[in-house]
């Protein structure tokens, strides 16, 4: 691959076209960019090699980016990393318009992934030697942070951690992954294999949407009207572009965080972007930003956190999720040898390949994600009960696609009801879906440590890595704890000088 063959026409072409077919599939709930990535790759082999790697790159960035896309326009997310902060796009949506929110997500997502782009091509040999210091003990402190950030942060506190518990519970519904005995399946081998993620997802945020508006005695014009006064008062470039770069500028050293944060998540195999958005997100609701800057955090982390996962597969080899295990598969039949000596030897072919990553995240994603705000226009001019159809059938179509399996269905109507309840009860959905999310991974890498060292405990404290992370739990629970704690008495302590008064 030579430099000047990524600036050519074809490769423009198939950078676009495939960016197209990216953000399809990631924001229609159920067709994931693994998937779209799995049909894309024979088609690939037969394309040029600087062809193929330019379609591929900018498909995997379109897709991540595009799971925004269902989040604004119907509060459904199109992938599971954008889940984590569904509820806070679609609120700024209505707020601010949807051009605003996907010019928030289109933008922070590029910057993002320059980010992690930067950080790969300036200590990547590093990052990927610090990488290869965790271990199951690690991960399950890592893991553990996630989930005592998921639990604090909730609001309320007590609904969240319910929810957040039920997710978990959830989770281990079908083969314990140590062990290999069923688990709450009640004699249905379709529970063998337990909840599929993305039909809970879709039941939790899709059709629970639909039964909630159906419910409504009056029209809530809060889903279609609010974004449609937004489009008409804001539907330029300067509101997709100018103002969201604005609020970037401003908020830079919480964008900085949260994309380097969400590099170093990506970049430790088996994270992933999902995982990087749900930890990002939480931590910006710790701190009680407003929704635009939590929607901030998690988009510029879910991809920093694609371009960190290719930091494992470039330099040891090792996929850093499902979507560089395929990619990296592609390269070998491409003759492109992944490894520790990739950067010492042919650095430039790095080099060349991340130009790429920089033309399809700083040129095609805030295109597409233009295009798509326009899209989201004329979807926004149906009739209310036309639009609640319409997100029935997707949420349908989306998960019997995932197996073909009717089962799904059943499981996504039980969902659909359970996330019902929940908003009715004010109870926080996102919580559910982040139980869903860390509890198989907190339970696998604990298995994974106790039968290494025989049920020692005490294992999980010998490792230098793992007592920082140790520790670095303990001290986010006691400095939230005591910060909520000064809440609870400064709320005691106005309601007794209103009583004096």
């Amino acid at each position: 691959m030579n430099v000047m063959l990524v600036l050519t026409p074809e490769v423009f072409l198939a950078m676009f076209i495939a960016g197209l077919y990216g953000a399809i599939f990631g924001a229609i709930p159920g067709l994931t960019a693994t998937l779209a990535l799995s049909l894309f790759i024979p088609f690939a082999l037969f394309l040029p090699p600087e062809v193929g790697v330019a379609a591929i790159i900018s498909l995997v960035a379109m897709a991540i980016f595009a799971g925004d896309i269902g989040s604004v326009l119907v509060r459904i997310p199109g992938t599971p990393a954008s889940a984590a902060y569904t509820e806070e796009i679609n609120d700024v949506a209505k707020e601010k318009g949807p051009f605003f929110a996907l010019g928030l997500s289109a933008l922070g997502s590029a910057l993002g992934s320059l980010v992690g782009t930067g950080l790969l091509v300036v200590g990547s040999l590093g990052m990927a030697m610090l990488a290869r210091q965790f271990s199951s003990f690690e991960y399950f402190w890592l893991v553990l942070l996630g989930v005592t950030t998921g639990i604090l942060a909730s609001e309320p506190f007590v609904k969240g951690a319910i929810a957040f518990i039920l997710g978990m519970l959830l989770a281990t519904i079908g083969y314990d992954p140590a062990l290999g005995y069923p688990r709450f399946t009640f004699g249905n081998p379709n529970l063998l294999g337990g909840i599929n993620f993305i039909v809970a997802l879709i039941g939790l945020f899709g059709l629970s949407e639909v039964f909630y508006q159906l419910l409504r005695a009056k029209t809530d014009e809060g889903t279609t009207s609010n974004l449609r006064l937004g489009l008409v008062r804001g539907g330029s470039l300067r509101t997709f572009f100018l103002e969201p770069l604005l609020l970037i500028i401003r908020e830079k050293a919480l964008f900085l965080r949260s994309s380097i944060l969400g590099t170093f998540i990506g970049f430790l195999p088996g994270a992933g972007s999902d995982f990087a958005a749900w930890i990002v997100s939480n931590f910006a609701r710790l701190t009680k930003a407003p929704k635009e800057l939590v929607t901030l955090a998690g988009t510029s982390a879910n991809n920093a956190a694609v371009a960190g996962a290719w930091i494992p597969a470039l330099s040891l080899g090792i996929p850093g999720d499902t979507l560089t295990a395929i990619i990296l598969g592609l390269f070998l039949t491409l003759g492109i040898h992944p490894g520790p000596e990739l950067f010492s030897k042919n650095l430039s072919l790095v080099v060349e390949m991340y130009l790429i990553f920089f033309i399809s995240s700083v040129v095609l994603m805030p295109i597409i994600g233009y295009i798509a705000a326009k899209v989201v226009g004329l979807v926004l001019k149906l009739p209310k009960g036309m639009l609640l159809s319409f997100i029935a059938a997707i949420s349908l179509i989306g998960a019997y696609s995932i197996n073909n399996n009717p089962f799904d269905l059943y499981l996504l109507t039980a969902f659909g009801v359970l996330g019902l309840f929940f908003k009715l009860g004010n109870f926080p959905l996102g919580q559910t879906v982040l139980g869903l999310v860390l509890g198989p991974l907190l339970e696998q890498n604990l298995m994974m440590s106790m039968i290494k060292t025989h049920w020692n405990l005490f294992s999980l404290f010998e490792r230098p890595v793992a007592i920082f992370l140790a520790v670095a739990n303990l001290l986010l629970v006691l400095s939230l704890g005591w910060w909520k704690m000064k809440q609870v008495l400064k709320v005691r302590s106005l309601q007794s000088r209103t009583r004096r008064r």
